[in-house]
């Protein structure tokens, strides 16, 4: 698990000055149950040493693999730095703390660096302005938002100069969306190191898979009957960008922290 802090800590210099950037890391695990318990051995082990609440740290599984995908939020570049400076800092107490929790069952930590491989990790800087989230997540209370726990995951790749042409497209259908009463959970990360060939990422947040689907042709089902939608569609060229790759993760709530 030091692995994970130990790689997040590289990325430091290579983020931009953005407000809100998410690190992401993906795992391969053959035991979800060892994973768990591991992951949360660990990250309390950290929260003690570090003297932290909360860590904004999510886990993901993601369906149909055996992905596992750790999520962790900062506020910003600079709360990135002071947060991976002070967890090298109290390396030993994050250890101490460690030994003095209840012992691990025999044979875990030997079982999770058998069955565990920590894969990639990427940086992505989160776009308020082409997302809905502030508007539609924010306000619900922490036991709707626990509620809602499939996300929908896109990798955008958009053609050589046309990031412009991609983010306003977002802020427009998302104008006209808010017109024609189309509501729902949408955020938009551009990548910043780590990610392949995707240029952006889209996060799409419902109760499950089926509910997105359902939610996704009502959506649709508006979108055009409306002319406005027809024109912007028509008066762009959406074959400047494209999904390249799409995922569907399921929360793990207990793993929060």
């Amino acid at each position: 698990m030091k692995k994970l802090f130990i790689k997040m800590f590289l990325f430091t210099a290579l983020v931009s000055n953005a407000q809100g950037i998410m690190v992401v890391n993906e795992i391969d695990t053959a035991s979800p149950e060892n994973f768990s318990t591991m992951v949360n051995h660990w990250m309390t082990a950290v929260k003690t040493g570090m003297e932290i609440d909360n860590m904004q740290s999510y886990v993901f599984a993601e369906q149909g693999s055996k992905k596992m995908q750790f999520l962790q939020w900062f506020d910003s570049k600079q709360a990135m730095v002071e947060q991976m400076d002070q967890q090298e800092a109290s390396q030993e107490k994050i250890w101490a703390a460690f030994q003095e929790m209840d012992p691990l069952p025999d044979g875990a930590f030997e079982a999770f660096n058998e069955v565990t491989d920590f894969r990639e990790s990427s940086v992505w800087e989160y776009m308020p302005e082409l997302s809905s989230i502030a508007e539609t997540w924010e306000p619900l209370s922490q036991e709707e938002k626990d509620a809602n726990t499939y996300r929908r995951i896109q990798y955008i790749s958009v053609s050589m100069n046309s990031d412009q042409d991609f983010e306003q497209w977002n802020k427009d259908i998302n104008a006209l969306d808010k017109k024609l009463g189309v509501s729902y959970h949408y955020a938009v990360f551009k990548s910043v190191f780590g990610a392949k060939d995707a240029d952006y990422m889209i996060v799409c947040v419902d109760k499950s898979r089926f509910d997105y689907h359902k939610n996704w042709a009502e959506r649709m089902n508006v979108r055009t009957q409306s002319e406005a939608f027809k024109t912007l569609v028509s008066e762009n060229n959406l074959e400047k960008w494209s999904v390249v790759g799409e995922a569907h993760w399921d929360r793990v709530v207990e793993l929060t922290f």
